[in-house]
């Protein structure tokens, strides 16, 4: 069925009287006459309802002799609603050809040469952006968090961002430091609730346990992500180097205080940040550790990263705003505290 005869049999339909002729019809086939006497309806009446029914292909009609005879089209009743009401394939087309008309214009809005230049703040807008992120993850392929680093980098620098706003959108999954994209095909089969013998009671026991599941899962999705951030001069190429327990609030903080221009932690980003304005000041991560789990000592891994960026990229004297003689302190207070190799 096409669009225009959908809408004609819905119109058609749309009337007591129309409706009630149908109903007749539907136990045999009747003269045009018999109809108005049965329903109380001049045959001219009848007559008009008729040409609607018969335009719409519910009935058809023929002549017998000096009578009219109306019989209903029994393919067009067959047919089921969903049928009915479905759009015909051309109207699919250029509805989806509308949609990736609009999504081709969002992409060239945020993305330049290939790379983003921000996350839009409406949700729609950020979806469209974060799928061109999800589509460079191989469907059920495993990828370590370095890996996961290694695909977002190419498209944007904050990388931490776009992994935790994959992760809260459902457009990849993560277990642990583990991250995939789920296949259409097998949205449903990925993460098979696995019971206890204990919980194995009925439905009650498997609710409980899908419950526990989500809950950890939430869990570790909502931990702050520790990690060593940078911000860097532009001008100059300086840079601070630091480590933080939460790198998404360290962010939002560090830029809120760039934008103010007032800067606590450092005297020398400060006057640089006095001297060059906060258009020229960026801030990004280095590294991420994975969130603390019960027993380690993510304070000491943390340290240690920290320790390990600051070795890497020397970010003192002209080369930078951290203090040489902090950096030694810090390393030599962490050797005497365990014995840590420092080498």
């Amino acid at each position: 069925m096409q669009t225009g005869q959908n809408l004609a049999i819905m119109k058609a339909l749309a009337d007591k009287s129309r409706l009630a002729i149908v109903n007749s019809l539907l136990e045999r086939s009747q003269y045009v006459e018999e109809l108005a006497q049965r329903h109380a309806l001049a045959p001219s009446t009848v007559s008009f309802h008729l040409r609607k029914l018969e335009h719409a292909g519910l009935v058809r009609c023929r002549k017998e002799q000096y009578y009219v005879v109306v019989q209903l089209n029994d393919t067009v009743f067959d047919t089921t609603l969903r049928q009915i009401v479905a759009a015909d394939p051309a109207g699919k087309e250029q509805q989806e050809q509308r949609i990736e008309d609009y999504r081709r214009k969002v992409r060239g809005s945020f993305f330049r040469h290939g790379r983003l230049e921000k996350l839009p703040a409406q949700h729609k807008k950020r979806l469209i952006v974060l799928e061109k992120f999800a589509l460079r993850f191989e469907p059920q392929r495993r990828y370590s968090e370095r890996e996961v680093t290694g695909l977002i980098m190419p498209l944007y620098d904050d990388y931490c961002t776009i992994r935790r706003l994959l992760v809260d959108e459902r457009l990849i999954r993560r277990e642990g430091a583990t991250y995939w994209r789920e296949g259409e095909e097998t949205n449903e089969n990925l993460e098979p609730v696995a019971l206890p013998a204990q919980e194995k009671k009925g439905p009650r026991g498997m609710e409980k346990v899908s419950k526990r599941k989500e809950i950890i899962r939430t869990y570790k999705q909502n931990v702050p992500e520790p990690g060593i951030f940078q911000i860097r001069n532009k001008v100059n190429g300086k840079i601070y180097v630091a480590a933080s327990p939460n790198l998404e609030g360290e962010r939002n903080s560090r830029l809120f205080q760039l934008k103010m221009g007032k800067i606590v932690f450092n005297r020398d980003l400060q006057r640089e940040l006095d001297q060059f304005g906060a258009d020229n000041f960026e801030f990004s991560v280095l590294a991420a550790l994975d969130p603390p789990h019960p027993g380690k000592d993510s304070e000491k891994m943390l340290a240690l990263l920290e320790l390990q960026w600051l070795e890497k990229l020397q970010p003192f004297g002209e080369r930078g705003y951290n203090s040489e003689k902090a950096y030694q302190r810090c390393r030599e207070r962490l050797r005497n505290r365990d014995g840590t190799d420092m080498s």
